[in-house]
């Protein structure tokens, strides 16, 4: 990250306000968890896989953390921020590889997301809360992951940045 430009970080400032307002305007509440379900992973696999995992991380956490701030769910903003950053991480490792190592890296992405989203909701509520969480964001990382997978063969060659 060091060596960023600043054409880079301008992009992912971009990816990240596009990521938040997407997210927020098409969001499905869970009442079961109190939280939402939404598009925040497409925006965190795109820019992980077109720029790697540092930019995967920022794009995960700031998207991820600043959704739940504008969206009035600030008690889940810490863990957003870490879970989705992490995830971001994660996807981010998978890039310039295959179209099989990169569904092999968001898969990976997506069990973490899951299982941090678990023991976020059994800290914030208990432990069904956290287990309720599972199947809105399992369809959550499939959606995002399919999003991603069929817009990153239109962005190659146009986004990386190095």
């Amino acid at each position: 990250m060091k060596t960023w430009s600043s054409k880079k970080i301008t992009i992912l400032a971009a990816i990240i306000a596009l990521n938040v307002a997407l997210s927020y305007v098409v969001h499905i509440p869970v009442p079961a968890t109190s939280g939402f379900v939404n598009l925040v992973e497409a925006g965190i696999f795109v820019a992980a896989l077109t720029m790697g995992p540092g930019a995967g991380f920022l794009v995960g956490a700031f998207s991820g953390g600043l959704l739940d701030l504008f969206a009035g769910y600030p008690q889940w903003l810490i863990f957003s921020f870490v879970i989705h950053g992490l995830e971001g991480y994660i996807a981010g490792l998978a890039i310039a590889k295959s179209s099989w190592a990169q569904a092999v890296a968001l898969v990976v992405a997506s069990i973490v997301m899951i299982i941090g989203y678990v023991f976020a909701g059994a800290i914030l509520y208990n432990w069904a809360a956290g287990w309720a969480s599972i199947v809105g964001n399992l369809g959550q990382c499939v959606f995002g992951a399919v999003i991603a997978l069929i817009i990153l063969p239109f962005l190659k060659g146009r986004m990386t940045i190095k």
